[in-house]
């Protein structure tokens, strides 16, 4: 089933660490997805059979060529998964639709679904080269949605006993089958499509070895709603 590799956190993301200490590409195969952002927060990473892509605001999609060093990833290889088809499926049954094949409670889920979206609404980052909290990324970013699009959604399910180290629940970016749109997922309803799942019973953590990520101060008591108004 293989494992899943990430570089630092999400909690260590929303407490403002958003330094490109980490070369995704270390960890990419043929076969490889996951998602991440880009230096400063200011693109969505979207990994697909190992390629990479970035996505910022009112910019065209973009191929980084290695090394391409990032602040937060979660990659993993996707060649020993399972298949289903799905229909008529939303943001907010997605979850149940997944429960019909893989028992979501403990374990981390990579899934991968391609298909046909009725609608679909994407976010994606301002690019600035000043220094930023992650809410003011969050307050600048483009929402836009789209009707009757091919793509894949690419992502992960997470427990939620690893909330802090990962979105929990599901966090997916999609990317069109002509990889001219990507963008961290907000909203959806799939026709038709097909889903491919794989369980991962292994996450394995690269922390940044900063200075400044030894002494980064993440507060605990606001970092649960921070992660739900940022990332869903």
């Amino acid at each position: 089933m293989g494992k899943i590799y990430q570089f630092s956190s999400i909690g260590a993301l929303m407490s403002g660490y958003f330094q490109p200490d980490q070369d995704v590409y270390n960890v990419c195969t043929c076969s490889s997805i996951g998602l991440g952002c880009s230096e400063q927060l200011n693109a969505e990473v979207t990994i697909l059979n190992g390629k990479v892509y970035t996505a910022t605001a009112h910019q065209a999609i973009e191929r980084p060529k290695a090394p391409f060093y990032t602040p937060f990833y979660q990659v993993t290889d996707f060649s020993n998964f399972k298949e289903q088809q799905i229909l008529n499926t939303m943001q907010n049954t997605l979850e149940q639709e997944l429960k019909h094949f893989v028992v979501l409670n403990n374990q981390f889920i990579a899934l991968r679904i391609d298909g046909f979206f009725h609608q679909l609404t994407l976010r994606r980052p301002q690019a600035s080269d000043k220094k930023r909290t992650i809410k003011e990324v969050s307050a600048k970013q483009e929402v836009i949605a789209y009707q009757d699009i091919r793509g894949c959604l690419i992502g992960f399910w997470t427990p939620e006993i690893f909330s802090r180290i990962s979105v929990p629940g599901l966090h997916l970016h999609f990317l069109s089958h002509d990889a001219s749109i990507s963008g961290h997922v907000l909203a959806y309803h799939i026709e038709s499509a097909k889903l491919q799942y794989e369980e991962k019973p292994t996450i394995e953590i690269t922390h940044p070895q900063t200075t400044e990520f030894s002494q980064l101060n993440i507060d605990l008591k606001s970092l649960d709603q921070m992660i739900e108004s940022v990332e869903k």
